[in-house]
């Protein structure tokens, strides 16, 4: 890069003095200049686009001259591709992409409309190659710009979109200017398919990318160009004040700038817009200006701005009843529409020149101009069978292209989701492998902590039972020395099936609730027999328990029964009652036992026994339900008249469910 810069700064000196002699001179001393044998090929090419770009614009022929100039060197360098190293290849690939894509901005400007679409085709391949992925679509857009010119609007849009998409997702290498003249080109298709509205969207588009750029004379032309075409939209609208407007403001900002072409079209419309306000003398006026312009080059844009303005003049003379100059003017726009074999121009002119040769009575002209519109008729349907063919297999090819391509980068995706999935999926097991081991350690620790906690829970029934044992034993003690000894035996068979029951679920962490009500009512009629039938009892489940699917630890509810007949019943003579229940609240399965005491501040006052069964069962429901504030609800039952007429207890019984 420091040495292109060097050879630069060399070489600018030597145009800027060759500004004062003709351009064949200047060209002579660029030409001069590159023979230096000690400069690189690429600073050549350099040299000569950037030498083309500064003096010379796509009206001048001298532009096209340079640019076969730095064509002919690009191919000459990519032909020898076996000796260049890959990066000078692909420069060398560049600029040849580049040269044809202005070759076929050449042929857009001729008639050979083939030749151009031929060469945006071969721009497109280089730049492809090379991989610059941006001037590819660059020549797509110009490309579309052609196909518009030739009514292949179906072919033109995929062109246009498909850069527009790659310039949104690339913005990071585009600039505005890009952007601009794919808003610009988007523009065109919709001018030329009438759809004006659309096309002045598109427009303003383009001038908002202009507009954030330094003024220039490079940004003044092209906004030149977009207020232009602007204008022929709004004039398709009949809108002719802005049609006026935009082209006067195209007019002052192109001005200087060696655009015959534009110039014409500009003054063409604004004379047209004074030819439908019937401001004849300034219609007249402004389109001789026009005609007496003359381009650098005959181009197929001259010719059709120069078409225009004949067929303006032509009507113009209708209007005024001049009808020889009219009849004039309108031979010479037929004659330009012949020589660039344009179907709707001819149309145009035939039309008019018809009927003004009818109002001048000149039937022979006038019937050759009917026959023209006939063939032009029958032409047209042809070419219309034949494009739309044309538009079916192209659009066919388009669609397989399309198809390859999304293919080619599917498997390109496929590669690298492989590899992605690859690294996903050893990454996967080591974390996999991670959690697992960090699991088992948790369930090695939850198992060693739930063990515990069995065996403690049954230690804590071990140091139960036998204080149980010890108070059934006492109780057969004092039926045997009150001389009771078939009570005595009665109450040793229960024992001996209630200690069988408690022994069994001793072994258990949970036993049935069946199970559970089963052992508290032979319990209850053992304390009965006990109590010389003192008391009754009741054990109540609810009817919407499943006491076969509902399991409990065992052993929670007999400490709060004998404590209910032990102290609740130890001063009521006869009749006394206890009430148990088993029920369901909000989900929670819950125990209550009842009594007809004293209550409980009586039992305290009557008695400082402390029950080390109730002690151990409170301790077992903390470590089942991890609760240190779990709590057995104790209440005094009262009266209408505030007495107190019994004691309640009540807990919560943690469970699981088995279906």
């Amino acid at each position: 890069m420091s040495r292109l810069l060097k050879w630069a700064a060399f070489l600018w000196p030597l145009f800027v003095f060759s500004m004062s002699y003709a351009q064949d001179s200047r060209i002579d001393s660029l030409l001069t200049a590159l023979k230096n044998p000690k400069l690189h090929d690429t600073t050549r090419l350099r040299t000569i686009a950037l030498f083309r770009d500064q003096y010379y614009t796509g009206a001048d022929k001298n532009y096209y001259y340079l640019s076969k100039v730095l064509g002919d060197l690009a191919y000459k360098k990519y032909q020898q591709k076996s000796t260049n190293a890959p990066k000078l290849q692909k420069k060398y690939t560049m600029w040849l992409g580049s040269y044809y894509s202005l070759l076929g901005s050449e042929y857009f400007k001729k008639p050979d409309h083939e030749k151009g679409l031929f060469y945006f085709d071969k721009s497109i391949a280089f730049h492809k190659e090379a991989k610059e992925f941006k001037h590819m679509h660059f020549a797509m857009i110009s490309k579309a710009a052609l196909l518009t010119k030739l009514k292949r609007y179906d072919e033109a849009i995929p062109n246009v979109f498909q850069a527009l998409k790659y310039f949104e997702s690339h913005k990071d290498e585009v600039y505005a200017e890009d952007f601009a003249y794919a808003y610009y080109s988007l523009a065109y298709v919709y001018l030329k398919q009438g759809k004006f509205e659309k096309a002045i969207e598109y427009y303003e588009k383009t001038l908002k990318c202009y507009q954030e750029y330094d003024k220039n004379n490079y940004v003044d032309y092209h906004m030149g160009k977009t207020r232009s075409r602007m204008a022929e939209a709004y004039f398709g609208m009949k809108d002719y004040e802005q049609a006026m407007r935009f082209s006067q403001q195209s007019q002052q900002l192109i001005k200087g700038m060696n655009d015959a072409t534009l110039e014409i079209e500009n003054l063409c419309r604004i004379g047209m817009v004074h030819l439908e306000r019937s401001e004849m003398d300034q219609a007249e006026n402004i389109f001789r200006q026009a005609l007496a312009l003359q381009p650098s080059e005959t181009t197929i844009l001259a010719e059709e701005a120069f078409f225009h303005g004949n067929l303006a003049m032509g009507r113009l003379y209708a209007e005024k009843q001049d009808l020889s100059k009219a009849a004039f003017y309108t031979e010479k726009a037929l004659s330009i529409a012949q020589t660039i074999n344009e179907g709707f121009q001819l149309t145009d002119a035939s039309k008019q020149l018809y009927d003004i040769s009818l109002r001048r009575k000149d039937y022979k002209r006038a019937l050759e101009m009917f026959q023209l519109q006939q063939k032009l008729g029958d032409a047209s349907k042809i070419e219309a069978s034949k494009n739309a063919m044309a538009q079916q297999q192209l659009r066919y090819d388009f669609e397989k292209k399309e198809l390859k391509l999304k293919l080619d980068a599917e498997k390109k995706e496929a590669a690298q989701r492989n590899w992605l999935i690859a690294l996903s999926g050893v990454l996967l097991l080591i974390l996999l492998g991670a959690y697992f081991y960090y699991r088992n350690s948790k369930q090695k620790q939850a198992i060693a902590t739930l063990e515990k906690n069995q065996i403690k829970q049954k230690l804590l029934i071990t140091q139960m039972n036998p204080h149980f044992i010890f108070n059934s034993v006492q109780n057969i003690r004092n039926l045997i020395d009150r001389q009771k000894n078939d009570d005595a035996v009665k109450y040793l068979d229960e024992f001996s099936v209630l200690t069988r029951q408690i022994l069994e679920n001793s072994n258990e962490n949970y036993i049935s609730l069946d199970e559970e009500v089963a052992m508290v009512k032979n319990y209850l009629s053992i304390q009965q027999l006990l109590y010389n039938h003192k008391f009754n009892y009741a054990v109540r489940v609810a009817d919407d328990l499943e006491t076969d699917s509902i399991f409990l630890p065992p052993m929670l509810t007999q400490p709060f029964i004998e404590n209910a007949i032990k102290h609740g019943l130890s001063h009521t003579g006869v009749n006394g009652m206890i009430d148990i229940r088993f029920f369901l609240d909000a989900g929670k399965l819950c125990f209550e036992v009842t009594d007809n005491g004293k209550g409980f501040d009586a039992n305290k006052a009557a008695s400082n026994h402390k029950s080390m069964a109730m002690n151990i069962t409170r301790e077992r429901l903390v470590g089942y339900t991890k609760n240190q504030d779990f709590a057995v609800h104790t209440s005094n039952l009262q009266d209408q008249d505030g007495n107190v007429v019994g004691a309640k207890v009540s807990f919560e019984i943690p469970y699981i469910y088995e279906n």
